[in-house]
């Protein structure tokens, strides 16, 4: 009987130390039958820009129960032709890699931290999330589908919608008998009626080369928004300068004025055969009417004129330009202007920055010159200006005046993409000498301002890069330092 217990313990030790052998840490074995799979739920999802919040989808997993998490990477594709862009269409998670909880068949995760409202976005913009292989876990349902998933990004407006991509609203005023107008859209059901006593500042955000003055409203309503005060004593107006095509397609009347693209630098208005017009009008013309129509209001204090892309050559143009400001300093109401990711830029003088030097400005060799002969015509310099930039002064005017006014540049720390496929850019011999890339040409121009009007010019004027931030209105408006030179200053 004694041998029979030893024997009979003996048996259970042993089968304890193979049941304590089972540890969790011990990696599991998976066969066939019970393998472990990873897959996303579905293999194309649609986003549109208007949230946010972060875009989450389905990780499904399946296989045995496991009491720890799991970890999968990831890597990101484009297409060749409409491929979404990191900082102009969104912003990614600082992880790449998915985390499947424990214990779950179905876990949300991230793809998107956030989507930008892409100006410059009028069609469908995609990339392509692909699950890697890791030791013990397979890729793909059990069709071997699922391993990627192909998010599509809407655009931020339908182009072909007048009641998205056309301004709600009209802005008019009449020359010589006759009435004209451009579209805008705004927080105010008309701002032509000035007896709200409520209002105390105004911000005018102007469209870039998509002339998209629904997205920029939305933009700069959505920064406002974020600063969470004085909403009530705030004036929100987003003009429309539209081209020849807006005409056509969404058939506006005779009373619309149009334009080519260079209205980003003060032209004038078009009077074609196909859509004639009485009278013809620069830009910055317009813009002196509107602003003055806002000024109006009896308990006007701040005017704040911002631009992004296009719309920031228009606003760092005007400022040069237009004498608003001292109209407006006799009926006690400042101006600001706030300069967001321009192409280009005015140049005081025919000088530009030397290649490789930190601030040596000298004029472009006699070869560069022979290639580039307009590189200091107006829009890059101050040569053959417009009549309305004659009929304000001429340059030694604007000169004085860009002196005197203040004015804040901001520039993405990630607009630095010189592929014009890419980003838009001008690619122009005039351009590529004010720099490769957006961003190189903001601080070279800046070293210009204070290479022309002295140290004394930071009194007044600022440049700032706004970190994490590529070509995207959006993050310019909405960033703590857009909002703050916008709302605050």
């Amino acid at each position: 009987m004694e041998q029979k217990i030893r024997l009979l313990l003996g048996a259970i030790a042993i089968l304890a130390l193979t049941l304590g052998g089972c540890d969790d840490d011990d990696p599991e074995i998976v066969t066939e039958q019970g393998e472990r799979r990873v897959f996303f739920s579905a293999q194309n999802v649609e986003v549109g820009r208007e949230s946010s919040r972060p875009f989450e989808v389905d990780l499904v997993y399946q296989g045995p129960a496991t009491n720890e998490t799991i970890e999968v990477s990831y890597t990101i594709s484009f297409p060749n032709e409409n491929g979404a862009v990191e900082g102009e269409d969104f912003i990614l998670p600082k992880s790449n890699s998915f985390i499947i909880e424990k214990g779950k068949d179905v876990t949300r995760v991230v793809l998107l931290q956030r989507l930008l409202d892409n100006q410059d976005a009028q069609q469908n913009r995609t990339l392509t999330f692909e699950l890697q292989a890791q030791e013990g876990i397979v890729i793909g349902n059990s069709s071997n589908e699922g391993g990627l998933i192909t998010v599509t990004i809407d655009p931020a407006i339908d182009p072909a919608d007048p009641e998205d991509f056309i301004g709600d609203k009209k802005f008019s005023f009449v020359s010589e008998g006759i009435t004209y107008k451009i579209p805008y859209f705004s927080n105010s059901e008309d701002i032509i009626d000035t007896n709200d006593t409520n209002i105390t500042t105004a911000v005018i955000a102007v469209h870039g080369s998509g002339l998209n003055a629904n997205g920029q409203f939305e933009s700069i309503s959505v920064a406002a928004q974020m600063e969470a005060t004085n909403l009530d004593t705030l004036l929100l107006v987003a003009p429309q300068f539209i081209s020849e095509d807006e005409l056509n397609e969404f058939s506006l009347d005779a009373e619309h004025l149009y334009w080519t693209s260079s209205w980003r630098i003060g032209s004038t208005s078009r009077d074609e055969d196909d859509y004639p017009r009485e009278g013809r009008f620069s830009s910055f013309e317009v813009m002196d009417s509107l602003i003055t129509r806002l000024s109006e209001y009896p308990n006007m204090k701040k005017i704040v004129l911002t631009g992004h892309s296009a719309g920031g050559q228009f606003t760092s143009r005007y400022v040069m330009s237009s004498p608003i400001v001292e109209a407006l300093a006799t009926k006690n109401i400042t101006m600001n202007f706030v300069v967001n990711n321009p192409g280009t830029y005015t140049y005081m003088d025919d000088r530009r920055k030397v290649l490789g030097t930190e601030n040596t400005f000298e004029v472009p060799a006699s070869f560069i010159i022979e290639d580039c002969p307009d590189y200091n015509e107006y829009g890059f310099g101050l040569e053959d200006l417009f009549s309305y930039l004659e009929d304000v002064g001429g340059a030694d005017v604007i000169r004085e005046r860009l002196g005197q006014r203040e004015v804040t540049y901001l520039i993405g720390q990630n607009d630095n993409d010189p592929t014009p496929e890419e980003t838009s850019i001008n690619e122009q011999c005039e351009a590529i000498l004010q720099g490769r890339d957006r961003f190189e040409r903001a601080t070279n121009y800046f070293d210009h301002l204070i290479d022309f009007y002295g140290p004394s010019i930071l009194e007044r004027q600022e440049l700032f890069v706004v970190p994490g931030v590529g070509h995207s209105r959006s993050g310019m408006y909405q960033s703590e330092i857009g909002r703050r030179s916008i709302f605050r200053n």
